[in-house]
């Protein structure tokens, strides 16, 4: 077959773009390589299709995580209520992917309680395999202390299952909603998203105050991770918002300039969440 020079240097950009593609790949394998993944969990990942268009596929998440060598991941509905509003559907599909996994996906159910009805949705889900519960102030328009939520937290809490709160953008200010909540619902165990960002600066200077509140890293700033006690971090992508390799970067980093321990990190990349997992 004859190639013109068109054809010829079409090929030939496209052999140094992947020459290029594996030296990134190399590099980012380079710049994590301190992060211990050998008990990882991603606390944060959403599957199905967000209302924003954001899509994340069960199996897509698989080939993310043997990756990156990350163990398991946390998973939840995108911001898909269905036509009930009661994310029935949504729900069905992560504890069924959970189901065909291996147990490399954890279900978390994700319930709107403004839509009526989530203690019961909750009780479908947990009888599906859900372990723990997502709740979104800003897409499902929440306030933490209201008693709505304090009614599903309290469940959720009965049920002995963490609740992950969107706490980034859009979410503020938070330190004193989450307070309340965490009065109305003594032994709550909460996982707050994005480090907080929503009002980190707030929420870390109460953090002494409530021993039952972890906050993820996923999307999170390096300044905010870095000053908050690596107790009290759980790692997280926010797939498909986010991505693995930035978010292990996160943490790398983070380690780095908060002078953490080994042991510390193993905690902040699974060690600190496993211990909530029902």
């Amino acid at each position: 077959m004859r190639l013109w020079g068109e054809d010829l240097a079409l090929i030939q950009r496209a052999g140094a773009d992947l020459v290029t593609l594996g030296r990134l790949e190399g590099a980012l394998d380079d710049a994590v390589a301190d992060v211990p993944r050998e008990k990882a969990i991603d606390a944060h990942v959403h599957l199905g299709r967000d209302a924003d268009g954001h899509v994340m596929a069960a199996a897509t998440l698989l080939e993310d995580l043997d990756r990156w060598r990350i163990v398991t991941a946390v998973c939840f509905p995108a911001n898909e209520p269905g036509e009930d509003g009661r994310f029935t559907a949504a729900n069905a599909a992560v504890t069924d992917a959970a189901r065909a996994s291996a147990g490399r996906i954890i279900p978390f159910c994700r319930v709107d309680p403004m839509a009526g009805g989530a203690v019961m949705t909750m009780s479908r889900a947990e009888s599906d395999g859900a372990r723990g519960l997502k709740l979104h102030p800003v897409a499902q328009r929440l306030r933490p202390e209201s008693p709505e939520v304090v009614e599903v937290v309290a469940d959720a809490t009965a049920r002995g299952w963490p609740v992950l709160i969107h706490a980034g953008f859009g979410a503020r200010p938070l330190a004193g909603p989450i307070g309340a909540l965490v009065e109305a619902v003594p032994g709550a165990r909460l996982i707050l998203a994005h480090g907080g960002r929503g009002d980190a600066r707030a929420l870390a200077a109460r953090l002494p105050e409530w021993p039952d509140v972890v906050l993820d890293t996923s999307l999170a700033t390096l300044a905010d991770v870095s000053a908050l006690p690596p107790e009290r971090l759980v790692f997280g992508s926010d797939r498909p918002y986010g991505e693995h390799a930035t978010a292990l970067r996160l943490v790398s980093l983070a380690a780095r300039l908060g002078g953490w321990t080994p042991e510390q990190t193993a905690g902040v990349m699974g060690g600190n969440l496993r211990r909530w997992l029902p």
